[in-house]
């Protein structure tokens, strides 16, 4: 049995399992995790209590738990382990080879200690990075890590927004590069908002990235869009800069 504890104060899950884990128990933090990320388009961090490790119930409860790490991993910053487990003592160092979450071993009296922890922001990271070398009418903006609404609504928004004060159409050049990790749903609502709210302002659209389910969604979409867009690989930056500042209607290269 798992016990799943929103401690909305240090943004994060408190997992306190007791007794082996099944499959359930992984479904229903998938569930709690998927809602409250959808509910505040926050990621919340990981904080795993137990005394001791309690295994698995059978291998669907594994399975349940590979599967939820796979989906997730590279959505949550930071892991605390709070456990006096020796199977423990090793397991930041072995999930540092697959996981992209920071993760870090407390001792099992050390609860607040971690909550504190996973609580730290530091300084906060850069999401969105605009290029400053194009032209005034193209918008060139480059994304990293986990996108939210707040990126939107802070950074792009009022960019394109800024530059259609100055100009009647905007070009837009998109870099979702290998740092990107994903949208939350209130980004992707917000990316779909932007789009139908200046969908005719834009007349060059050049989407930048090497991960196959964003250059074939573009492309699925591209003859909806009333611009010309153009999809390249991460390599060829700088074709697309060139593509995206020339004259509308010239040909773009193949990629």
């Amino acid at each position: 049995m798992l016990k799943i504890t929103e401690d909305e104060a240090h943004n994060c899950f408190v997992l306190e399992p007791s007794g082996k884990l099944d499959r359930a128990d992984f479904a229903k933090l998938t569930e709690r995790f998927n809602a409250r990320v959808n509910a505040t388009d926050r990621i919340p961090n990981l904080v795993i209590h137990a005394p001791s490790f309690p295994g698995w119930s059978d291998f669907a409860a594994f399975f349940g738990h590979v599967e939820f790490i796979r989906e997730h991993h590279r959505l949550v910053g930071k892991i605390a382990l709070v456990s006096d487990s020796r199977v423990l003592d090793i397991a930041p160092a072995v999930a540092r080879q697959f996981l992209a979450a920071d993760v870090r071993h407390f001792p099992a009296d050390g609860l607040q200690a971690a909550l504190d922890w996973v609580a730290e922001t530091g300084e906060a990271a850069e999401h969105v990075t605009v290029m400053t070398d194009l032209p005034d009418d193209v918008v060139g903006i480059s994304v990293r890590d986990v996108i939210t609404a707040r990126d939107y609504s802070e950074r792009i928004v009022p960019l394109i927004e800024e530059r259609l004060k100055r100009h009647d159409k905007i070009r837009l050049l998109y870099r979702i590069g290998p740092e990107f990790s994903a949208f939350t749903p209130g980004a992707a609502w917000s990316d779909t908002r932007v789009g139908l709210m200046h969908l005719t302002q834009f007349s060059k659209i050049a989407v930048v990235s090497d991960l196959e389910w964003i250059r074939h969604g573009t492309r699925i979409f591209a003859p909806l869009i009333p611009a010309e867009v153009h999809v390249f690989g991460d390599r060829e930056l700088d074709a697309a800069k060139a593509w995206v500042s020339a004259p509308t209607g010239e040909a773009a290269p193949r990629s």
